[in-house]
Parts: structure tokens; sequence; C-alpha cells
């Protein structure tokens, strides 16, 4: 007798189908990036030839590595600060997910075994204190 639903082929016809999707936004992003980086080097070009003009070929090159860089100091700044926060949104999650699998396996454990929930209590205690310790580095 055949099964109700076909678990293993609904599991892969949503594998198949995320896959299609995930190789169409990698194809966008890259013609994105490749469009970007075009836009980019042509606009550094411009400001190389207007600063060229005025104090000679060595200044532009020069002024125009050095926005070059404190554009890439700009964006590695924004980069780390959006993973600190997700970061911190991660062990903020993580602690709540522990605190309630303490709570819910503590009251199973001590009806059970009193001296094996009071040890599992202080090692809960410590992994808790040390996730928190984490966070705040």
């Amino acid at each position: 007798m055949p099964p109700v639903l076909p678990l293993t082929s609904l599991a892969t016809t949503y594998a198949r189908s995320k896959a299609r999707q995930v190789r169409r936004d990698a194809a966008l992003f890259g013609f994105i990036g490749l469009m970007a980086l075009m836009a980019c080097s042509a606009l550094f070009g411009a400001f190389a030839l207007v600063v060229a003009e005025t104090y000679g070929p060595v200044y532009g090159l020069l002024a125009t590595a050095g926005l070059a860089l404190v554009l890439a100091l700009l964006a590695i700044g924004i980069r780390v600060l959006l993973r600190r926060r997700a970061r911190r949104r991660m062990n903020a999650a993580m602690a709540g997910r522990a605190s309630v699998l303490a709570v819910s396996s503590a009251s199973s454990m001590i009806a059970q075994h009193k001296s094996k929930a009071i040890v599992a209590g202080l090692l809960i205690g410590a992994l808790a204190a040390t996730m928190l310790r984490s966070s705040d580095e």
C-alpha cells in the first residue's frame, strides 16, 4: 500500500526548487556585483581625471587611492557592526533556548534523582555564565 503523502518526493521537489532559487539569486547577485564594480571604477576614473587636471596625474591617482581606502574602511566598519549585532541576537536566542531547556529538564530530573539534578543545575549555571561572559566581549 503506497503512503498517503509521498514525503520523500515532496522533500526532493522542495530541495530542487530551493537549489534553483539559490542559483538564480547567485547569478543575479553576481551580475549586480559586476555592474557595481564597473560603475565604481568609472566613478573612480572620473574622480582621478578631475583631480589630475587640477593638481597633476600623481596627485589624481593618490587621491583616488585614498578615496578607495576610506570607502573600504567604511564598508569594513559597517560589516563589523552588522556582525556584532547578529552575534548579539544569536546569543540572546541561545540564552533563551538554554533557559527553557534548563527549566523543562530540571523539573523532571529533580523528581527522579536529586543529586544528579544538583550537578546538572551547577553545569547549566556554569554554561549560562560562560555564554553571558562571551557575549559581553
